[in-house]
């Protein structure tokens, strides 16, 4: 009976003794099996190269080759790694000093939203401002703050930058600090310029100037040239810039470039679409939301339309943007990522605009405008904007100008008389 018993235990722990070893030989091939594997085989070393387990150094493309299998594919979803190398480029080569237009009520929403979202894609960054405050910091200029103080401001932040600055830019760009840009964009149209030119972009207004002057609001970039000849030969020159603080200060900033023989050039894409716009988005692509009696129709330099065609792919930048606004589209531009996106097909530099040698006559809306919706492009579907009507109001271009004709009589005659 004790034979029968310890038959039965022998032969029960000899059928425990096989399934162990048949297990443990499948766990050792299924383990070669995966060694064997070219993707599992393949180490990445610090030199570039590339290891087959044996410390034997292989070329990343002969990897590719013996292998079948793309050594990107496993970063295939970052197919904007070779934009976001020429992006790092064009920081480089095409410096761009920004300088914010803020004053001590906006410093801590306004100027410091700009600080916190497109201002550190700027390769200088400077807050002009009446009083210092370290958190941006600002650069304390000699003026008063005020809107009839605007051009002085402009004049005082660019002698200070071109004393201090120049040779850490190429290009000096002006800003409101509720303007928003896309650096990156800026960046890419400005490569098919030459600094060394005096010229100057941005969103183009055909009153007061023959050849135009440039929207505040919306920004403008002077090159180094052009910024040379504001202060070096406008700066101290009453007969070509204004002297004084007072004035409109896009205005006074186009007369002076004109008489400095600087350019105004045209910054539409090859389609006509507008890269620098003096609104919020909103106010552009909306049929409706500038009505055509609202001076802007009055002002623009070349056709502007409506619906998703009013603005280039590369748009450059956009005014009256809120804070909270800026960071909205902080995260739209630069967060967002829809999944599949094709890749960046843009040539290495823009094609040229179509005025790119300013012989087009400037652009004039007529009675037939008025009476649509749109001047041209895509009609947003839905809009309720009411057909408006032609006007005459406070807002029409001719009292506009007589305005600006009388503030700036009255501000001649309060001038003589503190004088005398």
């Amino acid at each position: 009976m004790v034979r029968a018993g310890f038959a039965r235990f022998s032969f029960s722990a000899l059928l425990v003794a096989v399934i162990f070893v048949v297990c443990l030989v499948c766990f050792l091939l299924q383990d070669a099996f995966v060694y064997t594997q070219p993707h599992h085989r393949i180490l990445r070393l610090s030199n570039g190269l590339w290891s087959d387990g044996n410390d034997v150094a292989i070329p990343v493309e002969k990897v590719e080759e013996t292998t079948k299998i793309s050594v990107v594919s496993s970063n295939s979803l970052f197919k904007d790694n070779g934009m976001r190398s020429k992006s790092a480029d064009l920081f480089q080569k095409e410096r761009i000093l920004c300088w914010i237009m803020t004053s001590p009520d906006n410093h801590k929403k306004r100027a410091m939203a700009v600080k916190n979202t497109w201002g550190k894609r700027c390769n200088v960054l400077l807050f002009m401002s009446s009083e210092e405050d370290p958190s941006l910091p600002t650069i304390k200029l000699p003026i008063i703050e005020g809107r009839d103080q605007l051009w002085g401001k402009t004049r005082e932040a660019f002698r200070h930058i071109w004393n201090h600055y120049r040779d850490q830019a190429d290009w000096f760009f002006k800003a409101d600090d509720d303007t928003y840009a896309i650096l990156e964009n800026m960046r890419y149209f400005l490569s098919a310029y030459n600094t060394s030119k005096p010229l100057w972009f941005g969103h183009k207004f055909k009153t007061i100037v023959k050849q135009g002057y440039f929207s505040g609001g919306a920004g403008y970039v002077l090159s180094k040239e052009a910024t040379r000849r504001f202060v070096e030969e406008g700066y101290f020159n009453v007969l070509l810039c204004r002297h004084d603080h007072e004035g409109a200060e896009d205005a006074e900033m186009g007369k002076c470039m004109s008489r400095l023989n600087v350019s105004a050039m045209d910054t539409r894409d090859a389609k006509g679409r507008g890269r620098f716009f003096p609104f919020f988005p909103e106010q552009h692509i909306f049929p409706g939301k500038v009505t055509k009696d609202y001076w802007y129709w009055q002002s623009i330099y070349y056709p502007a339309k409506e619906g998703l065609e009013c603005c280039s792919d590369s748009a450059i930048s956009f005014h009256y943007v809120k804070p909270e606004q800026m960071y909205l589209l902080e995260y739209l531009i630069y967060r967002l990522r829809p999944f599949g996106l094709e890749p960046e097909d843009r040539p290495a530099t823009p094609d040229p605009s179509p005025d790119l040698d300013l012989t087009a006559t400037p652009w004039f809306v007529t009675e037939k405008q008025f009476e649509g919706n749109s001047a041209g492009g895509e009609v947003i579907h839905g809009s309720t904007s009411a057909t408006p009507k032609l006007k005459s109001n406070r807002y029409t271009m001719k009292n506009y100008t007589e305005r600006l004709n009388e503030l700036i009589k009255r501000t001649e005659r309060a001038r003589k008389l503190k004088i005398t």
